[in-house]
């Protein structure tokens, strides 16, 4: 760990440190300009850190503190209180300071590594040990022609399609329907390993996607139903309309009916099932010849058609946790957590040997690098190693 947060052994940190001494100089060329940037827009943690860095008073204070800061005795009892060593303990706590620890390490570092002249760092690009970054706010809009387009979060535009405007606004697309005379056509809005975006659908309802899903729908409702397709996971908040209900189809013989309702779709095809997690109002899961309506806090289990198991109390502050740029592990086994990871972080998961029977518990934030989340879940005692984009988990 400290070495990771140490100036002088992150290559990533010393060339970004690198070239933030050169543009507070304004000695950048081009190219170094270029990658500058390109690190800063990555994320909005890049850039508040950038901001952080190139801001005299904070690297003043940050210095001082520096100073007089035992580093080695501070990590000692940092590690001792949040990370025993303790022996067949399957669960341990990973809490929220993870983040906060690791961004004040970096800070410091990086301040320190001003002061110090040394030769030009390696370029990013050319790290054999770049990080992997978190996913960002990025999707593909297919039109009805066939035609698509990639979003990100960065973009403001506006598209006109047969009757509709559609307004791509800081990582959010709105339908706006201007003529609903006009002839219906379907759109689909996905998001790739690693990405995830949000929809309001020309009805007002407003859509969350996770990574790797996908969301089919039409340009504009007409009368009857409103109704949509989805893969992977997504979260509704329903426009309330008593005359048009809302219908979710999730697989061939799955659907979800709702009048006017929050909730969470987990669709994904490498999860045990297709889980409903009713939040507020009321839904119906149609399964076959099966149906149950769901009480808010209830959850869905579609294991196979015809079968729906009901959860009366579900953990939906763990089940929505990734709205909120969280992973939020409740007594989650390493096959779910990696599940998580590789579609967050767009890795790809090895087990060398047999999965150990352990388990996790506890938060921690997704707008972190792959590799301090990875530390943070060394605390339960099971090893990892990244080998490029894979991650070796090992007993």
């Amino acid at each position: 760990m400290e070495a990771d947060q140490n100036s002088e052994t992150n290559p990533l940190l010393q060339r970004i440190a690198y070239l933030v001494s050169r543009y507070q100089q304004d000695i950048l060329t081009a190219a170094e300009e270029e990658e500058l940037r390109a690190w800063r827009d990555a994320s909005a943690d890049n850039r508040l850190f950038f901001e952080q860095m190139t801001d005299p008073d904070i690297l003043r204070d940050k210095l001082l503190q520096y100073e007089k800061f035992d580093v080695a005795a501070g990590w000692d009892t940092f590690s001792a209180k949040h990370f025993p060593a303790k022996d067949n303990v399957p669960v341990r706590p990973v809490y929220r300071w993870w983040s906060a620890a690791a961004a004040v390490l970096l800070l410091l570092g990086a301040g320190i590594y001003f002061l110090r002249p040394s030769a030009p760092p390696a370029p990013v690009a050319a790290l054999s040990t770049t990080p992997i970054l978190p996913g960002t706010s990025k999707a593909t809009l297919t039109l009805a022609d066939g035609s698509v387009i990639p979003l990100d979060s960065n973009g403001n535009r506006v598209i006109t399609q047969q009757g509709a405007l559609i307004h791509l606004n800081n990582g959010q697309l709105q339908y706006n329907t201007q003529d609903y005379t006009a002839q219906t056509t379907l759109n689909t809005l996905a998001t790739p390993r690693g990405g995830q975006f949000r929809l309001t659908l020309p009805d007002g309802t407003r859509v969350w996607l996770n990574a790797a899903s996908a969301i089919t729908f039409p340009t504009a409702f007409g009368q009857g139903k409103r109704e949509v397709e989805i893969k992977g996971e997504v979260y509704f908040e329903v426009a309330a309309m008593a005359k048009m209900p809302f219908q979710v189809k999730v697989s061939h013989q799955t659907n979800i009916e709702v009048l006017g309702t929050s909730f969470n779709i987990n669709a994904y095809t490498d999860e045990p099932g297709i889980k409903t997690t009713l939040i507020q109002g009321a839904v119906k899961v149609n399964a076959g010849n099966s149906s149950r309506v769901l009480l808010p806090g209830q959850q869905a289990l579609v294991k196979s058609p015809g079968n729906i198991d009901i959860v009366a109390h579900a953990d939906t502050a763990a089940i929505l946790a990734w709205k909120k740029e969280e992973f939020n592990f409740r007594d989650a086994d390493i096959p779910t957590v990696m599940r998580q990871l590789a579609r967050w972080y767009d890795v790809t998961i090895v087990y060398a040997g047999n999965i150990p029977a352990r388990r996790f518990q506890g938060e921690i934030q997704r707008n972190l690098p792959l590799s301090d989340v990875l530390e943070g879940l060394k605390s339960t005692g099971i090893h990892f190693r990244l080998q490029g984009r894979s991650i070796i988990v090992e007993p």
